[in-house]
């Protein structure tokens, strides 16, 4: 799997975050794992790779150059780093909203790595930039597209002061977080489905033809998809409207009152003990089994 392939899962993920966030069941932690796990593996053949350039480039070979190996590399650590933002912000308003701290700390984990990832390989495309000025200048627009493209998704997520702790520049973000604002729900999903097409078409006419790491590209994307519950699709595979997903969210809870009430009275049946409701006098088992 290429990276801009996993950035295409980033922007479906940026755009269906709330079915992430607001749901009935929680993500799978083991899924999580898997995320953290396929991330390791790839931080450290990035370092490897890295480390060999840095080597090429301070004793360089007249007869081999390493620039094809060093625009691979280069190019998934900064194509990739749009999913790991993206991914941390959207864990980052799970928890914040289910109370709870299952998620973050690991894509954390791997938000800080790909950070230093991603400076390590700046200094070897400085470092390279002798070498092929041409090339140099590709991977440099390719740097400032995603970064433009990462801020501008991360304004689709719930939480605005979330979404500035992983942009690339947070004015940016609460300029396009104002834009949503403005827009009525028809035309915010009009307008995301151009944005997802749209992101798709840029990276591909910029990619180069190598991934570096395509099977643990994949790892990761299963592993992401993963911590979807199956609740979040419909019958065809497809997610469901974030609408959709706050109605069943409702019925689950109020059926979690119901069971719970019941529990309750059959408690204080069992019991002999005649406990009030604390609905009513009125609201009895009778009312709740109809």
């Amino acid at each position: 799997m290429h990276a801009s392939q996993l950035a295409q899962i980033g922007s479906w993920i940026a755009i269906h975050a709330p079915t992430l966030i607001f749901g009935n069941s929680g993500p799978r932690e083991l899924a999580s794992a898997d995320y953290w796990t396929a991330s390791k593996c790839r931080f450290l053949s990035w370092n490897a790779a890295l480390r060999m350039f840095e080597d090429d480039l301070r004793e360089p070979d007249p007869d081999h150059s390493p620039w094809m190996a060093i625009e691979a590399v280069v190019e998934e650590v900064f194509v990739s780093e749009f999913l790991t933002r993206v991914w941390s912000a959207a864990v980052l308003a799970h928890d914040s909203y289910q109370d709870s701290d299952e998620l973050f700390g690991l894509a954390h984990s791997v938000h800080l790595s790909h950070i230093e990832a991603r400076s390590r390989a700046m200094r070897i495309l400085l470092g390279s930039q002798a070498i092929n000025e041409k090339g140099f200048d590709r991977l440099n627009v390719l740097r400032r597209k995603v970064e433009r493209w990462t801020d501008l998704f991360l304004s689709q997520t719930t939480d605005v002061e979330i979404a500035k702790m992983f942009a690339f520049d947070e004015k940016r973000v609460a300029d396009f977080c104002e834009e949503n604002e403005e827009m009525s729900p028809m035309a915010h999903s009009r307008r995301s489905q151009i944005l997802i097409a749209s992101f798709a078409a840029d990276l591909q006419s910029f990619q180069c033809k190598w991934a570096a790491n395509p099977e643990l590209n994949r790892k990761i994307s299963s592993s992401l998809l993963g911590c979807f519950p199956s609740d979040r699709f419909d019958s065809l595979g497809l997610p469901k409207s974030f609408g959709m997903v706050l109605l069943e969210k409702t019925q689950h809870d109020t059926q979690l009152l119901v069971d719970r009430l019941l529990e309750i009275d059959n408690e204080s049946v069992d019991a002999g003990v005649d406990v009030e409701s604390p609905y009513g006098p009125h609201f009895r088992r009778s009312s709740l089994l109809g």
